[in-house]
């Protein structure tokens, strides 16, 4: 059961009108119940889950305690609702239930035109609730909310390419899909430790998951390092059990974690300063990088001293789409679709093709 405040965020949302017909990824019984309930006695929720014991057991809860406007499915919902399910060849608007690493087709082409999507995608492995509104073959993504889920399974199912180092001490994981060459990076990780303050500093409480995202969604060669040991065990100084945005170069790692530099009684008292530190030959010039990803975050994505931040412009497009159909942004590519992003005060030049030096494109899957 998914959290109540976050269920409700994500139907209020959707933009049901009474008598929507509305298509759920994930069962349960439970929340396809809370949309019939919102659009009312002519409206229609379809829930489709791959598991047969789900469906079973929403089926039974449907039959002694539902509406009577719930259809409970056994099948890969990343194909979408059975065709004699779809109303009109159309839902009114779609929920996915599980974190999603890529969107698939069927959701778009079985939403209505104007319709609302919500799904949990994953960015770079940072998972945001997305409202997306059907324009044609583009998905215009509307609101942003942090949560996570259970991951997907089907057709859908990813591996995260995860490498070990230091004996199991630290991991990397390539959340974009493709594990970057490591080759000599054993060897840096037991060198010295490069440090730069960034003077970008943070509150008790603060909100920093935009940062997260920023990075994961601009920088080249991201992933996130993880540690298994406690800091003062091994060469970083990340808790233990947490993991930190990183990017790798030849034989070289930067990553980035904040560091307290202000103590007190009070929260209010307590300051930390975002610090970025770095191994192997290349770690300097990775600093660099890592350093001037957070300055323009705390510039133009940090919005206020109230801890507003600024969401990006989002947009996904089919698999196949050209660049230059694309707009100008930071593309992420899928295996079935394109995410063009454009954060503010980020300007990028319109995407060219991977293979061409300079690219503002990142390459997910295979």
């Amino acid at each position: 059961m998914s959290a109540a405040w976050l269920q409700a965020d994500m139907i209020e949302h959707l933009g049901l009108e009474p008598g929507g017909v509305v298509f759920e990824a994930g069962s349960g019984g439970y929340n396809a119940e809370l949309i019939a309930h919102v659009t009312g006695p002519g409206g229609r929720v379809v829930t489709v889950d791959i598991d047969p014991w789900v469906v079973r057991r929403t089926r039974r809860f449907l039959t002694e305690a539902g509406s009577g406007r719930v259809t409970a499915v056994e099948a890969d919902a990343a194909l979408g609702a059975p065709a004699h399910l779809v109303p009109r060849g159309s839902f009114d608007a779609s929920l996915i239930t599980y974190n999603c690493w890529d969107i698939a087709p069927a959701w778009r082409e079985q939403l209505a035109e104007g319709g609302c999507l919500v799904l949990p995608l994953e960015m770079g492995g940072y998972t945001r609730a997305v409202t997306f509104e059907r324009r044609g073959q583009v998905l215009h993504a509307r609101h942003f909310t942090y949560c996570g889920f259970v991951r997907d399974q089907g057709q859908q199912a990813r591996n995260i390419p995860v490498l070990s180092f230091l004996d199991g001490g630290l991991t990397l994981r390539f959340e974009h899909g493709i594990a970057a060459d490591t080759t000599g990076l054993e060897e840096a990780l037991r060198g010295p430790r490069h440090e730069v303050p960034t003077g970008a500093t943070m509150g008790a409480n603060a909100y920093f998951g935009s940062l997260q995202l920023y990075a994961a969604t601009t920088l080249s060669g991201f992933c996130r390092l993880a540690a298994h040991q406690e800091p003062e065990e091994g060469v970083t100084a990340i808790a233990k059990d947490r993991d930190a945005p990183a990017i790798v170069g030849d034989a070289s790692l930067a990553y980035l974690i904040h560091v307290q530099t202000k103590d007190g009684d009070s929260p209010q008292d307590k300051e930390w300063e975002w610090t970025v530190h770095a191994f192997g030959e290349q770690g300097p010039a990775l600093a660099e990088r890592l350093v001037a990803t957070v300055l323009a975050w705390d510039r133009h994505v940090r919005a206020d001293d109230n801890d507003k931040h600024a969401d990006p412009v989002l947009t996904v497009h089919p698999a196949g789409t050209p660049d230059d159909a694309l707009p100008a942004g930071d593309v992420l590519d899928k295996d079935l679709c394109r995410l063009v992003f454009r954060w503010p005060g980020r300007d990028v030049p319109p995407p060219r093709s991977a293979e061409h030096p300079g690219a503002d494109v990142v390459t997910e899957g295979v």
